[in-house]
């Protein structure tokens, strides 16, 4: 089977690397041949625009709806903004046709990949499928003043129409598996997939917790060579307030220092409000106790997990947060590294026994729990990787297939 997935977005971002990439593999370990189409955010930039993985032909074939990288972006104006969106559409309908697909699934329902994905299925006849993994018009940051709400509008008119012109619908949480049968999905077509770990015994053993001589990876920062010995958390993601409340977890760790005063955080990752983050630990005094990592490479996020002492998942209650499937959840898990994170969505499940749920949106809930995991008796690494043995893209891969095969 030949599929195209059409996305938005680069393999720089989250859901490209942590979702479409390790399904598209599975997929093709399996015999079928996955085609990822996506959109960068410096597209006149690069010089490799075709390549293949694995088995996954990649292609990056326009500019994506913002100009350049966490925190160096620019946003286009309206008129800017409509004319790269329809010549990205453009360009995804053509590579989606070069394919000749018998399925196209379009990576989160909006309106590039959106208009794009309905053209190329009716001109190729071939099944329309969508992914659901975030609540875009709820965790996304729009423009401010006419312009930023007419996105919105348009971000949410594509978001509760088009899986309802979908044969079918994947999500990775309840919360968007019971959204779509409201909005009119048929709740056969829906096949829940949460986001998932790719970990072999091998690498499961290499990442699990333990003491590590940090002279030995030389990309670590100097910085981080005393954090084996002082209670450290660990935070991987998009730095961002309005979508994974990392301005939670810094006030959190204010209280937590308060009663471990050793404790160190290790904030690894990027995005537009980290220079807001980083001045918000400066004006709480806590600067000294925090090691901004920055950008790490995907394939050497791993080389962080055995510095943790427990890694934190920060959250609001909200409509975005219910919709997320947080990755750093189940990457934690399989290192064998104890969560803390607020009891919303799919969390509590994910996380079993092998965690700490707290309120969400208190920063004194989250450094409570916080402090209770630096304290209390480590919780076996065994059994966290257990937990994780759940959330393995072999195993989810196959709910993934489903889609496929159903009538539509």
């Amino acid at each position: 089977m030949r599929i195209a997935f059409l996305c938005t977005s680069s393999l720089d971002n989250a859901s490209p690397r942590g979702r479409w990439l390790p399904l598209a593999r599975e997929l093709a370990q399996r015999g079928h041949e996955p085609h990822l189409l996506m959109l960068h955010p410096t597209f006149d930039q690069l010089s490799t625009r075709i390549f293949t993985q694995e088995g996954v032909h990649m292609q990056y074939v326009g500019q994506m709806h913002v100009y350049g990288q966490p925190g160096q972006r620019r946003y286009y104006r309206p008129a800017q903004l409509a004319w790269v969106s329809l010549s990205s559409a453009r360009a995804l309908v053509r590579a989606a046709l070069a394919v000749r697909p018998d399925v196209i699934h379009v990576c989160k329902p909006q309106p590039i990949n959106g208009l794009a994905g309905l053209l190329a299925a009716r001109w190729s006849r071939c099944k329309l499928l969508v992914d659901c993994d975030d609540y875009e018009a709820e965790a996304n940051r729009f423009g401010t003043g006419l312009p930023g709400r007419l996105q919105k509008s348009l971000v949410r008119y594509w978001e509760d129409h088009l899986p309802c012109w979908a044969a079918g619908v994947t999500v990775n949480t309840r919360f968007l598996q019971h959204r779509n049968a409201q909005l009119g999905v048929d709740p056969r077509r829906i096949v829940y997939v949460p986001n998932g770990v790719r970990v072999d015994s091998r690498e499961q053993k290499a990442m699990s917790h333990k003491p590590l001589t940090v002279g030995a990876a030389d990309f670590l920062p100097s910085a981080l060579c005393s954090l084996p010995t002082a209670p450290t958390l660990l935070y991987v993601g998009t730095m961002s307030k309005i979508a994974h409340g990392v301005d939670l977890l810094i006030e959190s760790f204010a209280q937590v220092l308060a009663q471990i005063p050793s404790a160190r955080l290790l904030m690894v990752g990027d995005g537009d409000d980290r220079p807001a983050l980083i001045q918000q630990a400066e004006q709480l005094g806590i600067s000294q106790s925090i090691v901004w990592v920055g950008p790490v490479p995907a394939e050497q996020v791993h080389e962080y997990w055995p510095l943790a002492h427990c890694s934190v998942d920060p959250v609001y209650d909200s409509p975005g947060a219910r919709g997320r499937s947080p990755l750093k959840i189940v990457e934690s898990l399989a290192a064998g590294v104890p969560v803390v994170t607020g009891d919303v969505g799919d969390r509590r499940e994910m996380i079993g026994s092998t965690g700490w749920l707290v309120r969400p949106g208190d920063a004194a809930a989250l450094a409570e729990g916080i402090c209770a995991l630096l304290t209390q008796a480590p919780i076996s690494p065994a059994l966290i990787q257990a937990q994780a043995a759940h959330y393995t893209w072999a195993t989810l891969a196959e709910d993934w297939l489903r889609i496929y095969s159903a009538p539509g």
